[in-house]
């Protein structure tokens, strides 16, 4: 009797270990569960949070970018117009930078949430969507401005050298990035490298509209 009464709380004993580790693995998944929502819940309020900065500095860029069009590259640009203008265009693309730095700052937040991720809710998988695309967009069109720029300014170095001129030479833009293809699809969204000309207003009153 006394082995059967042994064995039986032998039995129990295995049972209720048994079943504290079924809880336990339970508990352990629910928790895990539970953390990973709200994780998820976390990502998805930052992208919609940095969004709604991200869009703001955007137009605030396009705005940036619709003065330096209405400004820079004018029908009236010639040599004389650019040598005058040069210390304001500059700063008018030096806004236009700073203005690029706080994208860059945007886009990083979302990056890695952004980026081969999809959430369970559709707004914010359109939100990321529109992030990644617009950032690679602004990126191009930046380069691609500031290309153009300093297009001119070779222009008008090669000007002064061709003339003998003793003026002196106006300096390019700094330029340390590169064109951007975030989905590989040989697209480059928003570069557009335009052959822009500029004239010597004594010899030649034309001028040139750049394309925007």
């Amino acid at each position: 009797m006394e082995v059967k009464h042994h064995s039986k709380k032998l039995g129990i004993m295995i049972l209720i270990g048994f079943l504290l580790i079924v809880i336990g693995i339970i508990s352990y998944i629910i928790i895990n569960y539970n953390s990973d929502q709200a994780e998820v819940k976390k990502r998805m309020e930052t992208v919609r949070d940095s969004y709604e900065s991200f869009k703001t500095d955007v137009e605030a860029f396009n705005s940036i970018r619709d003065d330096i069009y209405t400004n820079v590259f004018t029908d009236d640009m010639y040599y004389q117009t650019l040598k005058d203008n040069d210390a304001s265009f500059k700063e008018l693309y030096k806004s236009y930078s700073e203005n690029l730095d706080r994208i860059d700052k945007d886009y990083m937040k979302v990056k890695d949430k952004c980026i081969n991720v999809l959430h369970p809710e559709a707004d914010v998988n359109n939100k990321c969507e529109a992030i990644v695309s617009s950032y690679e967009e602004v990126v191009n069109t930046y380069i691609s401005d500031v290309n153009n720029y300093n297009n001119l300014i070779t222009s008008y170095n090669k000007w002064l050298s061709d003339t003998n001129s003793s003026d002196a030479k106006l300096e390019e833009i700094k330029l340390d990035r590169d064109y951007l293809d975030i989905n590989g699809d040989r697209e480059y969204n928003g570069r557009k490298d335009e052959d822009i000309n500029i004239s010597d207003e004594k010899e030649d009153n034309t001028g040139v509209v750049p394309d925007e």
